[in-house]
């Protein structure tokens, strides 16, 4: 019994064995359900539009502040206690009006004073004078010694002198009532007040207010070395001006606002500094802008330009040229590289290092870093999706329409744009793209045309 019962356990184990050795055998052959999942995936859905092509000017936009043609710091040239304000907190004020009155009686006193000094003085110098005319006369026939001549005519002489220190005191006793009211050194808008009545005002120390001017206004940026050699060079008429009077270089000036980078303002450059910062290697300039406004309290139009207002500028730099533009959204970076993910026209996609340039509206200039690859403009340029874009693997493409990647901002093709890739795949309502192409009329960006600086814009508002 003891020996079948043997046999009996090696028989079941040896089954055991080849069946676990089978299965392992069957389970390497055959993949699991997550790598048929895997292999089966559908390609990766990407987001992409066309290159865009554009006879533009060069420019270079740089960043800048407005600031006030004048400022002053309204300031007390007298000691006293503050009396009275004239004007609201904002108000527009003319030079010469009321701003602010200090208690005058102190210094009107000090006027009497001084007046009644003088007054005492010119009496003294009438009775001088006849005493020099009496002993003129007595001198001469005997009557009266020389010396008291000389004395008398000494007096006079000595009050004359006494007299014009008294006028000064009086002049100075006066202006010191004068600047008991404080006036409005400039027109332009006052702040707010910084001491209110009953403070004690110290002489030529005490800040009371400012007062900017308003119309018009700088607009202050620098520029690196090489740009400032370009733009001296077209102002000089050495190379082909993008303006249509050279002797005044417009800059198109945008705020803070203007997202989509239409320039609508303008001003004439008027001073370029003296010297180049040899620590940043730049050069100040300066423009100058029209701020019309209305401060009438009746029908107000308060101006737009404020001084400290940060600003974005942009400067003609040389003859139109074509650009290749990609949306902004577009490039990708790696390290300090600039990468757009391109689709080829079999689907698949690849990345390209690329230099970026100019911005214009949403859209970017840019060029290929390798000279001998050039951009192909039969590739469509991934715009959302860039994440899950690999190397030469294939994607599902979706063209994004014109309003979700800014082509209104660019100015109107003179060229048929080109024929869009075939699609991969329709779009799904989920993801809110469309299959075609963006097209349509599309808004000019503003031009230079008679240097005219206003803060109206000059082209189409944007929709």
């Amino acid at each position: 019994m003891t020996g079948r019962a043997t046999a009996s356990v090696a028989v079941a184990l040896a089954t055991v064995i080849v069946t676990m050795l089978g299965g392992c055998g069957q389970a390497a052959k055959e993949p699991s359900a997550s790598t048929k999942s895997a292999a089966q995936a559908p390609p990766s859905e990407v987001t992409a539009a066309a290159f865009q092509t554009r006879l533009l000017p060069e420019y270079l936009e740089v960043t800048g502040r407005i600031e006030a043609v004048r400022e002053v710091d309204v300031r007390c040239r007298i000691t006293g206690y503050l009396t009275k304000i004239f004007f609201r907190d904002g108000q527009f004020v003319k030079a010469g009006d009321p701003l602010y009155e200090i208690d005058p009686r102190p210094y009107g006193a000090q006027l009497e004073s001084a007046k009644g000094s003088l007054e005492k003085l010119l009496g003294e110098r009438r009775f001088a004078e006849v005493q020099v005319a009496r002993y003129e006369k007595l001198s001469a026939k005997g009557a009266a010694s020389v010396q008291e001549f000389d004395t008398w005519k000494a007096k006079l002489e000595e009050n004359t002198g006494a007299v014009a220190a008294a006028r000064a005191q009086v002049e100075f006793a006066r202006l010191n009532v004068e600047f008991c009211t404080v006036t409005s050194p400039i027109d332009g808008q006052i702040g707010r007040t910084q001491l209110q009545v009953g403070n004690l005002i110290n002489q030529d120390s005490t800040s009371l207010a400012t007062v900017v001017s308003i119309d018009p206004i700088y607009v202050y940026f620098n520029v690196d070395e090489p740009t400032f050699v370009r733009v001296v060079r077209t102002m000089r008429g050495e190379s082909e001006p993008v303006m249509v009077d050279r002797r005044q270089f417009v800059v198109d000036i945008g705020l803070v606002d203007d997202r989509e980078r239409h320039y609508p303002y303008r001003c004439v450059v008027d001073f370029l500094n003296n010297q180049v910062d040899p620590q940043t290697a730049t050069i100040t300039m300066r423009g100058v802008l029209e701020n019309p406004h209305d401060p009438d309290p009746a029908h107000p139009r308060p101006p737009l330009f404020r001084s400290g207002m940060f600003i974005r500028a942009r400067l003609p730099l040389g003859k139109p040229a074509d650009l290749t533009l990609v949306p902004e959204a577009a490039i990708g970076s790696n390290q300090d590289r600039k990468v757009l993910w391109l689709v080829g026209v079999d689907g698949t996609v690849h990345s390209r290092e690329v230099v970026p340039g100019q911005k214009v509206g949403a859209w970017i200039a840019v060029r290929s870093a390798d000279p001998a690859r050039p951009l192909d403009a039969s590739d469509r340029v991934v715009v959302r999706g860039l994440q899950r874009c690999r190397e030469g693997e294939p994607v599902t493409l979706v063209m994004a329409p014109a309003g979700t990647i800014g082509l209104d901002t660019l100015p109107a093709a003179s060229a048929a744009a080109p024929a869009p890739l075939p699609q991969a795949a329709p779009a799904t309502e989920a993801t809110g793209v469309s299959t075609a192409p963006a097209q349509g009329a599309v808004e000019t960006l503003p031009r230079p045309a008679g240097v005219t600086a206003s803060p109206e814009p000059s082209g189409p508002k944007p929709p």
